[in-house]
């Protein structure tokens, strides 16, 4: 049976065997470039991690139907129609970004969470008063009819 030598090594390994492995890893980086971020790469990259997520519900609902902009090199943001998501993209950060810096071999890629107003939501009319002025701006003959009959009450 071999015991480990006083310099350190088992036996079985050379300083010329370690070093030779450093060398082949360096090279090995040093031949897969960074890779820039781009539109059309992120939003590939964006469907890849969708379907890599099938297994994790949160994560696949969080992805699914985001809007996504490149402002440099480097960076992106995510649009999203409430607060509340950013906190749970929050906590997948470590995911997501672990997997986009692997795919694009870039370690300075990072992302923005901005909350923005959905264009679809409808505004909720809970009122009487904001009820009245959402049908008279659809319908200007109703500002007529209050006028003429000025004891009905909206």
């Amino acid at each position: 049976m071999s015991r480990p030598r006083s310099g350190g090594l088992p036996t079985g390994f050379t300083n010329i065997s370690l070093n030779q492995k450093m060398e082949h890893s360096v090279a090995l980086n040093q031949k897969r470039k960074a890779e820039n971020l781009t539109q059309e790469r992120l939003e590939e990259l964006w469907k890849k991690l969708i379907a890599r997520s099938k297994d994790d519900d949160k994560l696949l609902e969080l992805l699914n139907d985001k809007k996504l902009q490149v402002d440099s090199d480097n960076s992106f943001t995510i649009f999203v129609t409430n607060s509340y998501l950013t906190a749970y993209f929050a906590q997948y950060q470590k995911t997501i970004l672990t997997f986009l810096r692997g795919e694009l071999a870039n370690d300075d890629i990072r992302y923005d969470v901005k909350v923005v107003e959905d264009e679809n939501h409808e505004l909720k009319l809970y009122l009487p008063n904001e009820k009245y002025e959402d049908m008279a701006k659809r319908n200007p003959s109703l500002v007529t009819l209050r006028r003429v009959f000025k004891d009905i009450d909206f």
